[in-house]
């Protein structure tokens, strides 16, 4: 027979309500008589009935990180370590795929919070582009920690990097070694960070007068072949409005840029300086390695969860709008111009 409530109780001396109350992680509880029930159940087999602990509760126990197919998605190490910390607090955490504007994805995710199959949720950019996931868990009163949000005129709680701060450390960086021609790849037009990103680039070469030139601005839309496309463009043109530096606002087009920059024989950084955005992995691994800036995407993830875990626990959230700093990564792609 299955051991209950009732054996953990008897075993551990303690009575039902206490033993509910450890198992509900809820306070006025002793450390000593805490270890006391957890040690009852491990040693009775124990395991709480979770469906009825929902029932009873009306609550899932179970959070959501909404994702766009196509971006980064967590690493495994990172979401093993989120499922920790959800662990910790007795959640579930699973990921759910949303793409903006499409009649399938609205109407899955409003099956699942008509269904109270989540108590809260994370969204990633562009999950938010299209307005509808803010205004739904409004709504329904479901709590949202959005990461880079696409707008912040009316956001309850963000956890964001500071992108303009970022890509003014690119531009300055490839100032101080000399270029004056630099040229940005921006993103599409649904992130937040293709604004920013491409405002600290104009900030950063007004600042010390020298202006962009129009043509050294192109769409990379974050790709690969986004970034190969844009810088054979870019080295296409006449050799005295030939940028000798491109800033590509992600790392998935610096890498492109580079593949390109190869291609045409052009030798980096002797001949172009390339600098990215995110520091992914993958960019400590080519060559040359890609100078970059650190976007602290994992610090994003974790704290976010961690707001939304107090947003749930009923806590007051410490902060309702965090912006954590970039670092600038220097690796072989940027030298001084010959």
């Amino acid at each position: 027979m299955a051991a209950t409530i009732k054996d953990v109780a008897r075993v551990s001396g303690c009575s039902i309500k206490t033993v509910s109350r450890v198992i509900n992680t809820e306070p006025h509880v002793t450390d000593e008589t805490r270890a006391r029930v957890l040690s009852a159940i491990r040693s009775t087999g124990y395991a709480p009935n979770l469906a009825a602990r929902r029932l009873a509760q009306q609550k899932s126990y179970a959070m959501c990180i909404l994702v766009y197919p196509g971006f980064s998605q967590p690493a495994s190490a990172l979401l093993t370590h989120l499922l920790d910390l959800a662990y910790e607090e007795n959640y579930d955490l699973l990921l759910q795929t949303y793409f903006p504007t499409f009649p399938r994805s609205r109407q899955k995710l409003a099956d699942l919070i008509g269904g109270r199959r989540f108590d809260g949720f994370i969204s990633t950019p562009p999950c938010d582009a299209d307005g509808f996931v803010a205004d739904l868990l409004a709504t329904y009163k479901v709590p949202l920690v959005q990461i880079n949000p696409l707008s912040r005129e009316v956001i309850d709680c963000s956890v964001s990097g500071d992108d303009v701060q970022g890509a003014t450390l690119a531009i300055r960086h490839l100032l101080a070694l000399g270029h004056h021609r630099i040229a940005c790849l921006m993103g599409p037009r649904n992130l937040r960070s293709s604004f920013d990103r491409l405002a600290g680039y104009h900030m950063a070469l007004d600042r010390v007068g020298y202006p962009a030139d129009p043509q050294w601005v192109r769409d990379s839309e974050f790709t690969f072949d986004g970034g190969y496309t844009a810088a054979q463009q870019l080295l296409a043109l006449p050799v005295g409005g030939r940028p000798t530096a491109i800033y590509a606002a992600s790392d998935e087009a610096a890498m492109g840029a580079l593949f390109a920059a190869q291609e045409l024989r052009f030798k980096v950084p002797e001949q172009l300086s390339i600098v990215g955005h995110d520091d992914l992995p993958i960019t400590r691994s080519i060559w040359p390695g890609l100078t970059t800036i650190h976007q602290p995407a994992e610090e994003m993830l974790e704290q976010a969860l961690r707001l939304l875990i107090e947003l749930l626990k009923g806590n007051p959230a410490p902060t309702t709008r965090m912006i954590l700093p970039p670092r600038l990564v220097i690796r072989g792609s940027t030298a001084s111009p010959v």
